[in-house]
């Protein structure tokens, strides 16, 4: 009896652990080869590589596998609530030959129907290979996960292109062993498979990461393959935190000593009027007004505040807050419908104005990276550099800027006169590849409007001006922006050996709007764009945190090149600290580090190349989007959304 009770004890505790969630040797969270019917969160990213070979053919055999070698890249992450992407690039090539038999690119999603109780089941749809050529790859499925406590098991159909890929009935099991171990094991419609995971939780400073390795064995071809990945949770929302007696500024003269410049403020009938402009929060704006409307509640110099941002010395958005209310959030983070209340202007009689930024320059540090994967040429072109901004603002409204560009690895076919050294305008050496002057016009209206003029050298011997101009609800949730350029190209005349224009230009047109509930920007643009493709782009935009992911599905022509529809993902990170590194004569920030994809969707069967130019926009770091609306995330609807971010801030998180 004893030895009964202690078996069902064992058992218990086993089979009461929860399941984890893991990827499979696929990209989308599955068993081995095999989805399951559950997806990444939103904010979820995952950099994963295997060295599976995969089925290319029916008659692959021992003897095709032994002599051939596979790589397998994936980028996974929950875009949006119950939908994943995985971005997948694959090359493969014989050992004894050295010749390439697989170049591909993939795109796959996944999406998890809602309104299921997740106690009940959980079913999925998804597609492997969207609008690609890679037949042995391309499946449509659906599939019905359940769980009991350690244990998993899912059943679904595929509709495959190819006898070879999943096409059919499959199902799986995944067994958590231990918090640690995770076994699992499959059926695929053609094969029986087996995999064992593990899974560690690290952290980089605040930063969670989960690392993982994998090992696959199959009764088809008994040789092991293995793959390892780190997940990002990059939507973890920090806790409600308490206010202690940390040295955080709690009054006028203690702000005026932290970093911020071009400081206003006047008292008038119990509210304090104060203007100031965010000179240390390198990537927020959003932080510097927590930090601000904290200290100035905390200093209970009056019953109501007033606070107004400036961007160059220009207006940006007007806050108000009751003291007492705000003073509530600080204390307890529950937040009121009309805590804070914007205006389109401030009310302000200024009776000192110091610390001002003009002629103080600030260098910015930013790794540069390109990057060319299964092209026609080289499974792996690549060009990293270093580029080292400088810029100060000479008046209002008025910045000079400089940029040097300092190459730290280059791949052959990036190198002067290969066939990729037009992609990074053959910057080889190092050089100063900018001169800006950027002028920005501010017109008072009921909505925002704020212009810019920027002329001298865009890139490598790509000079001449652009003009954009953008207007705004007083909510921040439409925004439309005009922009046209015009460039000389005294590099390329004959841009990919076509034509004979010397004369780069921008004609575009866009419409945004900020979606609350998703914390996201969709946004569609149309016209041409700066390499002469016409036609209109989609864009969705998501902030995790300071992290950005943004997806982009294109509709575009050229009169040589044809017409082509484009997918772009594009990941970017923060390279360095949130706050600058301030000195007496010269501030040092980081800024974000870029990577991005490119698909070409084409019909089954064809071959999909990436196109070069393809939605090409002039990019600096003090274009409207990116440097006078932050990232297109400081307006009165991003703040009330991410408003514990104020909170968290002036608390020390």
């Amino acid at each position: 009896m004893k030895r009964y009770l202690y078996l069902c004890g064992v058992t218990t505790t086993l089979f009461a652990q929860q399941i984890d969630v893991l990827p499979s040797f696929q990209g989308f969270k599955g068993a081995v080869n095999t989805p399951n019917a559950t997806v990444y969160k939103e904010g979820e990213f995952e950099f994963l590589y295997s060295n599976q070979i995969d089925n290319l053919s029916s008659s692959n055999s021992i003897d095709f596998r032994e002599h051939t070698n596979q790589n397998n890249y994936f980028i996974n992450m929950g875009m949006l609530p119950n939908l994943d992407l995985s971005f997948r690039y694959a090359n493969g090539n014989d050992k004894l030959t050295n010749k390439d038999f697989l170049e591909d690119r993939v795109l796959s999603f996944k999406y998890q129907l809602p309104f299921i109780p997740k106690d009940l089941f959980q079913i999925a749809l998804g597609m492997q290979d969207v609008g690609g050529g890679a037949s042995h790859i391309n499946s449509t499925y659906g599939v019905l996960s359940k769980d009991f406590n350690s244990i998993r098991t899912s059943v679904g159909y595929a509709q495959g292109d190819n006898k070879d890929s999943l096409n059919g009935t499959f199902g799986s099991i995944e067994y958590q062993a231990f918090p640690w171990l995770n076994l699992a094991g499959e059926y695929d419609s053609h094969d029986w498979s087996a995999a064992v995971k593990t899974a560690y939780l690290a952290h980089i400073g605040k930063q969670k990461i989960n690392l993982g390795l994998m090992a696959k064995s199959s009764l088809d071809y008994n040789d092991l393959y293995f793959g390892l990945y780190a997940n990002f949770p990059f939507n973890d929302k920090a806790q409600h935190l308490k206010i202690d007696t940390k040295s955080i500024p709690s009054s006028i003269a203690e702000l005026k000593n932290y970093g911020f410049s071009n400081i206003s403020y006047s008292l008038k009938d119990d509210t304090l009027y104060f203007e100031y402009e965010n000179t240390l929060y390198t990537y927020s704006d959003i932080d510097a007004l927590g930090m601000v409307l904290g200290s100035l509640v905390m200093s209970d110099k009056a019953s109501t505040i007033v606070v107004t941002t400036k961007k160059s010395n220009i207006e940006q958005l007007t806050t108000k807050v009751n003291t007492k209310e705000y003073k509530e959030f600080l204390s307890t983070g529950k937040y009121q419908e009309n805590l804070l209340q914007f205006t389109a202007q401030s009310i302000l009689n200024k009776n000192e104005s110091t610390y001002s930024d003009r002629f103080k320059p600030t260098l910015t540090l930013k790794p540069a990276f390109v990057l060319v994967d299964g092209s026609e040429y080289a499974s792996f072109d690549y060009t990293l550099a270093m580029q080292a901004e400088l810029s100060m603002r000479l008046a209002k409204g008025t910045i000079l800027s400089t940029r040097y560009n300092i190459p730290l690895t280059v791949s052959d076919n990036f190198e002067d006169g290969r066939v990729f050294d037009y992609r990074n305008r053959n910057k080889t050496t190092a050089e100063i590849d900018q001169v800006l002057l950027s002028q920005y016009f501010q017109i008072d209206l009921p909505y925002r409007w704020i212009s810019l003029v920027q002329v001298g050298q865009f890139d490598r011997k790509l000079t001449g001006g652009s003009f954009e101009s953008s207007v705004s609800s007083l909510n921040g949730k439409h925004t439309l922006t005009a922009k046209a350029t015009q460039l000389k190209d005294d590099m390329y005349l004959n841009l990919d050996r076509y034509g004979a224009d010397e004369y780069r230009e921008e004609r575009l047109l866009s419409y945004q709007y900020y979606i609350e509930p998703l914390n996201a920007n969709v946004k569609l643009t149309a016209g041409e764009f700066l390499y002469g493709d016409e036609g209109a782009m989609f864009s969705l935009e998501r902030y995790f945190s300071d992290t950005a992911v943004r997806f982009d599905i294109s509709q575009t022509e050229h009169e040589i090149k044809g017409d082509h529809t484009v997918g772009r993902l594009t990941l970017s990170i923060p390279f360095g600290s949130s706050k600058k590194v301030k000195t007496k004569y010269l501030d040092i920030q980081g800024d974000y580090l870029t990577y991005n994809r490119r698909k070409t969707i084409v019909s089954k069967g064809e071959p999909s190349y990436a196109q070069p130019h393809h939605l090409k926009e002039v990019e600096n770091s003090f274009t409207l989007e990116k440097y006078y609306l932050n990232n297109s995330r400081f307006h009165p609807a991003y703040i009330k959304t991410n408003y514990n971010r104020l909170r968290n801030v002036f608390l020390g998180d």
